[in-house]
């Protein structure tokens, strides 16, 4: 049997194929062998043509040809063989140089191409790196942009499958100021190590994930502690912030974190915010400001000065700063025994302007002991009726936490286009009436409110596009705040919306509490982020066990209409056992959410304002 030769030209071809491949330096290299071999040859010429000369200097002539054309002008033409092979070299030169221009545009443009594409290495250490470019990318940016904004050289690697300029011309339109922060993002496949290596996974202080689908989120996070295993880690604790909506997700999430993840529950958050805010509006705003960076944040703050004292004697210790509890060995307590002692090593959780802006003070406290409310007896929780437009995959557990906080015999309304199963035996005080219709109209509306409703609660649907169901929600809204007017019925409107964007139409129509899920997963994603510790205190927070935040008649605790400072109101709650965070007032029919104010401040309360109080009840 013969054997398959290669022929000379196929050998040449392959090898100069692989030349080729190695790039611009390669051919470059290529190019400057063959002018070595040609001007060679030229130089061997020029002697064998009777010019006189040694080989060098013929060699040196050669050369000066190729490089200068115009050399060729000052020549004698006594000799015309040498003259032929100084003009072969002259015309070879200017070959050369337009090849030579050629292969350097092209390597250039190749490289503009590749570092547009964002495929170079980050080389920065101690920043953020967020996994995934997608709507909930502006939020999560603005708020880290925020905890950033009191450190100089703030740096968030954004890494997307998109192209790297099309998530910088997204990011730039829609954040105007990025104070000390540089964003740097980097495109690719993001479950791939390589992925990882480029953004710096190794050295960064914090992991986000943001990715729609639980899967992929799963995916990218068993990445990235594969990764995380095989790297020397600039920072040994380093984690992984991630959301699931999913439940049955949630322990796979956890698994595939191997206790470097801290998971979200998308849909168990929102669902017991929801619960909590239909019942006492003004209760997502609270939320919120306790969850983004504008404004007041929480931290844990070490006071060896304090050790020694009780949870009772630090709550007016801070002239601009709310006392949430004390942090011990086995993890955060809000709201613990007010006879709980601040140990060594303790750290108080404090609600303040930024990490370390707290003062104390050891002189005595203003408070006016005249001003502070007679006990009265413990205020019946009667029945209440909601009415829930619409349903979700959220209703059954917006029912479980809504069934744990009222009165035996409450009544839950739902209508929607369809029946849902639910498990009614599982509800100790709310009785369930269901309602199906096709679309929601004012005559509908108006009689379903006529029974009495307190709480109307807007959930968004599922079956349709972001867009229609927000829409959709819009429409309900000024239905309801036209009957409102016109019938002048009273009744709380809570909304979930799915968009921030159509959250300033929804304004407009003076809705008591906007509940948009993405929004508030992503702020618990960016705190956690910046302090993992957080996220055990934030389920305490949104969790039926312990202590909640609730909003109760000011009246319980202080005396109305005449002005008194929150140092009284503080001291008013703790023997309640209450910690007093804030205030809400309604004043022309707006109402104004005030956290952590300034204990020295006088405020004239109505009878008809609320605290807003950590209570076990």
């Amino acid at each position: 049997m013969k054997k398959n030769r290669r022929t000379l030209k196929e050998r040449l071809q392959y090898e100069f194929d692989n030349i080729m491949s190695k790039g611009t330096v390669a051919l470059i290299g290529l190019l400057l062998g063959i002018t070595v071999i040609v001007v060679g040859i030229a130089g061997l010429a020029a002697v064998l043509s009777g010019k006189d000369g040694s080989y060098p200097s013929m060699v040196w002539v050669s050369l000066m040809h190729t490089l200068d054309p115009g050399t060729l002008a000052g020549n004698e033409t006594d000799n015309l063989f040498y003259i032929g092979v100084l003009s072969f070299m002259t015309l070879y030169g200017i070959l050369v140089t337009s090849v030579l221009i050629g292969i350097i545009t092209t390597g250039f443009e190749d490289k503009l191409k590749k570092l547009r594409k964002g495929t170079s290495r980050v080389l920065e250490e101690g920043h953020t790196v967020i996994l995934g470019f997608n709507d909930n990318i502006y939020t999560l940016l603005n708020e880290l942009i925020e905890a950033n904004s009191n450190h100089k050289n703030g740096c968030i690697v954004v890494a997307g499958v998109q192209e790297k300029e099309y998530m910088e011309e997204e990011i730039a339109a829609h954040i105007r100021d990025f104070k000390t922060t540089r964003i740097i993002c980097r495109s690719g496949p993001l479950a791939q190590a390589h992925i990882l290596e480029r953004c710096a996974v190794d050295r960064c202080r914090s992991v986000i994930v943001n990715l729609y689908d639980d899967a992929e989120t799963i995916k990218v996070i068993l990445s990235l502690t594969s990764f995380m295993k095989g790297k020397e880690l600039y920072r040994k604790d380093l984690y992984i912030t991630a959301a699931i909506a999913k439940e049955q997700n949630v322990e796979a999430a956890r698994i595939a974190g191997e206790g470097k993840a801290a998971i979200i529950y998308v849909n168990d958050a929102i669902s017991r915010i929801i619960a909590h805010t239909c019942r006492q509006p003004g209760l997502s705003n609270v939320l919120i400001e306790l969850f983004d960076y504008d404004g007041d944040e929480l931290y844990f703050e070490k006071i060896p000065q304090l050790y020694g004292r009780t949870l009772k004697d630090l709550l007016n210790l801070f002239p601009k700063a709310v006392v949430f509890g004390i942090r011990k060995e086995d993890g955060p307590h809000m709201n613990p025994p007010m006879d709980t002692v601040l140990e060594e090593g303790d750290e108080v959780i404090l609600l303040e302007e930024d990490d370390g802006a707290f003062s104390f003070d050891n002189q005595e406290i203003l408070v006016e002991e005249e001003l502070i409310a007679a006990e009265s007896g413990e205020r019946k929780n009667t029945p209440e009726t909601l009415l829930i437009l619409g349903t979700n995959n959220m209703l059954p557990l917006i029912l479980a936490e809504y069934d744990c906080y009222v009165a035996k015999g409450s009544i839950v309304k739902i209508v929607a286009e369809h029946r849902e199963e639910l498990d009614t035996a599982s509800y100790r005080n709310i009785v369930l009436e269901q309602k199906q219709c096709q679309g929601i109209d004012p005559a509908l509306l108006e009689e379903l409110l006529e029974d009495g409703v307190d709480d109307v609660l807007i959930l968004s649907s599922d079956d349709v596009d972001e867009e229609a169901s927000d829409a959709r929600t819009l429409m309900q809204l000024i239905f309801l705040r036209n009957i409102s007017e016109k019938r002048n019925r009273h009744f709380t409107i809570t909304s979930e919306m799915k968009k921030s964007d159509n959250q300033r139409l929804a304004a407009q129509i003076r809705v008591e509490d906007l509940v948009i899920g993405s929004n508030i997963v992503n702020l618990l994603m960016t705190q956690i982020a910046e302090n993992r510790e957080l996220q055990a205190l934030f389920e305490d927070i949104l969790d039926e066990e312990g202590s909640e935040l609730y909003m109760k008649p000011v009246g319980d605790y202080v005396k109305t209409g005449v002005p008194v400072n929150f140092y009284t109101v503080t001291e008013s709650a703790s023997r309640k056992g209450h910690i007093a965070v804030g205030y809400k007032q309604v004043r022309d029919g707006r109402t104004f959410i005030v956290t952590n104010p300034q204990k020295g401040e006088r405020v004239v309360y109505e009878p008809e304002d609320y605290l807003i109080v950590i209570a076990e009840d």
